[in-house]
């Protein structure tokens, strides 16, 4: 996925972690930021391959499978920046982040406006630059994010908070679910008529995402609960599915 800003070409593209993890690269084809490194060793070979630089990383909670190649990255890469949520502690030096903070990436012209989104986590974070979301495991192409440490009132919270987002935001999750997930929506709706579109159109492909916000208000079963009770019984139905 590309995008203009401040007339610089940026790159926002995948990198494959574990079973399902996605590690979002952005890049101007010299510099970079990487997103929830849960693991160095594919980062490491990708800027490798790419010549590309790594100034920053952001971290949107404190699971493992987001953090785990922290350290080894910062080690590689000394002069990086790593941020995160200011409510999770970390093994890692990091500048801590809350609500409304902005922060700027100067090498890639890039802002981040800070979104608490909890409920997966109670430190959960998104980072969002008017046009793009990185919103970890809170909100997934056609699902949302499983109650950890969280709360079911934090994730609605937090889903109706996303939804309010300009319906063009490309949402950047962090795990490759969507099938599964349009799988539970349509025993839910199996003739809506937006769910069988979206299945057929990701039935072949491997990487799903991003989506945009206007495809989960018209196909996400958790963006359309209209009350907590609702929401509370959907997660548990999903939670069995």
């Amino acid at each position: 996925m590309t995008g203009y800003r401040e007339n610089q070409l940026i790159h926002i593209e995948p990198i494959e972690a574990f079973q399902d993890n996605y590690i979002w690269l952005i890049h101007n084809n010299k510099k970079s930021i990487v997103v929830d490194p849960g693991d160095a060793n594919p980062v490491i070979e990708t800027l490798a391959r790419k010549s590309l630089g790594l100034i920053a990383i952001l971290i949107t909670h404190h699971h493992a499978d987001h953090i785990g190649g922290v350290r080894e990255l910062q080690k590689k890469y000394p002069n990086i920046k790593t941020f995160a949520p200011y409510k999770d502690k970390y093994d890692f030096v990091n500048k801590s982040l809350k609500n409304g903070d902005e922060i700027n990436i100067p090498e890639l012209q890039i802002n981040y406006k800070i979104i608490e989104i909890p409920g997966h986590t109670q430190g959960h974070i998104a980072y969002y630059d008017m046009n793009n979301l990185f919103c970890g495991d809170t909100l997934f192409a056609c699902g949302c994010g499983k109650i950890f440490d969280g709360t079911h009132e934090q994730m609605y919270d937090s889903l109706r908070k996303i939804s309010a987002l300009p319906k063009k935001t490309k949402i950047y999750c962090a795990h490759e679910y969507t099938k599964k997930n349009i799988a539970f929506a349509l025993s839910l709706k199996p003739d809506d008529m937006n769910l069988k579109l979206r299945r057929e159109f990701t039935s072949h492909l491997k990487i799903t995402v991003p989506s945009t916000l206007d495809e989960e208000l018209k196909t996400n079963p958790f963006l359309n609960c209209h009350s907590l009770e609702a929401f509370k019984k959907l997660r548990d139905l999903k939670d069995q599915f």
